[in-house]
């Protein structure tokens, strides 16, 4: 029995010493690189690097770039706001792509527009590859939405109304121009529905501003008969000053000057004085703000209020 249990010992050794020989000599396969993903991006076609500064409206495109060795599977993008939690927006498969399996490298390219609801925010887009492995990589792009800035139109001087209707007393936001009631009646094209607000000098209201609309409820009222189109544009009184009128330079400027204000439900301010701050909105949405700098007080066709404006329009 001795023998026996001896000589079953020493097959068993050098058994054991085959199968360790045997083992060693198998080399492992190493595994695939982990994935890779790069985004360059453009802003309205040209090329930017994160942080990425934007205004509403502007169109931001993500060129991705994927290196799998393991293969690709799946890229996904996520995005969050001022650090809160991640949303995932998108997934893309090699079905999406028309990738076939295996394949390696892979490039993709999406677009999204700004929107105005984001401005203030710092939004972060996060894109994540997966291989056929189940490795994954990841990739941030920062994206900074700004409050565009504002049009401004300086020293429009606007007349007193004459009694020929040819004094230029009404301002358009849309076209930057003066007009006259004479150049509005005189014409086909449709000039009326341009106007936002007008001036008139009055024996006790002095230098006033009025919406076409208000024009009506003023000894004035013939200087927009006629009009197909006389718009309603909202007036309001501000607090701000001459100085604090300079420093606004933005849409989100002119919103709080806008909000803050005073209504004048019959869309007519009188008794200005140089260094008055109005605001106004257009019948089209377009908010903005009045500096009255300077007032040649009077009746006459000479006489005169000079405006700087400052509308939510692209700046020039």
């Amino acid at each position: 029995m001795k023998n026996v249990f001896k000589n079953l010992m020493i097959y068993g050794a050098v058994a054991s010493m085959a199968f360790l020989y045997s083992c060693g000599g198998d080399e492992e396969t190493p595994a695939p690189a982990v994935p890779t993903i790069a985004v360059a991006t453009t802003v309205n076609g040209t090329a930017a690097t994160s942080p990425l500064n934007v205004v509403p409206g502007d169109e931001v495109v993500f060129n991705v770039s994927i290196n799998a060795e393991g293969g690709f599977n799946v890229y996904r993008v996520y995005a969050s706001k001022d650090g809160g939690t991640a949303t995932k927006l998108a997934e893309y498969t090699r079905l999406d792509l028309s990738v076939d399996a295996g394949v390696a490298v892979v490039t993709d390219s999406r677009a999204t527009e700004i929107e105005a609801e984001d401005v203030g925010s710092t939004i972060t887009y996060e894109f994540e590859v997966v291989d056929d492995k189940d490795q994954t990589s990841t990739t941030e792009i920062e994206v900074v939405v700004n409050s565009p800035e504002a049009r401004i139109y300086a020293s429009k001087k606007l007349l007193a109304p004459s009694g020929d209707f040819t004094n230029e007393n009404f301002f358009s936001v849309s076209t930057g121009e003066l007009y006259s009631k004479s150049e509005v009646n005189s014409t086909t094209e449709a000039i009326s529905p341009l106007i936002d607000f007008g001036y008139y000098y009055g024996n006790s209201e002095n230098a006033s501003i009025a919406s076409p609309k208000g024009f009506e409820s003023t000894v004035f009222a013939s200087q927009v008969e006629g009009w197909n189109t006389k718009n309603a544009t909202v007036l309001k009184t501000t607090t701000l000053t001459a100085s604090q009128f300079n420093e606004v330079s933005t849409y989100a400027d002119i919103d709080a000057a806008f909000e803050a204000g005073t209504l004048d439900a019959n869309g007519v301010i009188t008794g200005l004085t140089e260094g008055t701050v109005l605001a106004f909105e257009t019948v089209d949405g377009v908010k903005g703000l009045i500096l009255v700098s300077e007032i040649e007080p009077g009746f006459e066709s000479n006489d005169y209020i000079e405006l700087d404006i400052l509308a939510q329009l692209e700046a020039n």
